[in-house]
């Protein structure tokens, strides 16, 4: 009956060693079965998270029918009118394009200009329409579009322009004269590359507090587009603007600023998407007959942009 006693465990724990590994076979079946459907779905989700260089950012913006744009609430470029939506030159051409591309609702987040690259490239909004200038250190950051407008600079002086200003060399020729820009705009880098001292430069957050400056007399001029600095010297007292200008390189050499449409690195599908779009309606004469509806711009600043592509900023 001993004998008999110590077979029964042994052939029970024979059984119940079967019975586990057919679970650890069924386990790892049913694993390998998890890690292929796991697989699948990790590069679709990863190829979400990385936008699929961009053809999956435009197939969930055209699903979802909504994008969110960057704008600095710079007039006539790109803000936000009276009735809570965004306007301007650049929201109103990207309306007409993103709405060929399916995507109907356009929500608006207003930043700083010096943070619209930050915003874009953070996932903040996924698109800058703001008419930002295409320079090849911009270029080093994010995609740009072709360009849809390209403008004069302009600054505005106390009225009767009693320092005689004429450009960024007036403040070369006088030590005495202080600059107001506004940080992150390419005309930091206009008055860097015009041979002004930084102790010439003032740097402000927004355009406001330039003017606002400028009427205490705590700066001897405002930087900015000829469109910008004429719109802000009609409405306050006591400055005007001087005659509209090109600026020039370190090398002496005139730069042409132009503006375009900011999209991330990554999302390049997207951008030549919009921009097959954008280069339609520059052929057929839409973004001029958009663009001119702002009295700043002239067919002559957006025939001139036509002309050109982004390849030609970063030569």
């Amino acid at each position: 009956m001993t004998p008999s006693r110590h077979r029964r465990p042994t052939i029970l724990w024979r059984v119940l060693a079967l019975l586990a590994a057919f679970t650890l076979i069924a386990a790892a079946c049913g694993d390998d079965d998890g890690d292929d459907g796991g697989d699948d779905g990790a590069a679709s989700n990863g190829g979400s998270e990385s936008s699929g260089e961009g053809g999956d950012l435009l197939a969930e913006l055209q699903e979802s029918g909504s994008i969110t744009i960057g704008v600095a609430n710079e007039v006539p470029f790109g803000f936000v009118g009276e009735d809570g939506e965004p306007t301007g030159i650049a929201p109103d051409v990207a309306r007409e394009v993103l709405a060929e591309l399916g995507i109907e609702e356009i929500e608006v987040d207003v930043v700083e200009f010096g943070n619209l690259i930050g915003g874009l490239q953070a996932g903040q909004f996924d698109l800058i329409a703001a008419g930002m200038y295409i320079t090849p250190e911009r270029a080093e950051q994010i995609l740009f579009s072709d360009p849809d407008y390209c403008v004069a600079e302009g600054l505005a002086v106390p009225e009767g322009n009693p320092e005689g200003v004429v450009d960024y060399s007036s403040f070369v020729d006088n030590s005495d004269l202080t600059l107001a820009v506004a940080t992150g705009t390419v005309e930091v880098g206009y008055a860097e590359d015009a041979g002004i001292p930084d102790d010439q430069i003032q740097e402000f957050a927004d355009i406001d507090g330039m003017y606002s400056a400028l009427e205490a007399g705590e700066v001897d001029a405002v930087s900015g587009t000829a469109a910008t600095v004429q719109r802000q010297v009609a409405v306050r007292s006591g400055m005007e603007a001087v005659e509209p200008f090109f600026p020039v390189d370190e090398n002496g050499e005139e730069v042409l600023p132009c503006g375009a449409y900011g999209f991330r690195n990554e999302n390049q599908a997207f951008r030549d998407a919009f921009n097959d779009v954008l280069n339609e309606m520059r052929e057929s004469g839409r973004t001029i007959e958009i663009i001119t509806e702002y009295e700043d711009f002239s067919e002559a600043d957006v025939e001139k942009a036509n002309e050109l592509t982004l390849e030609d900023f970063l030569d």
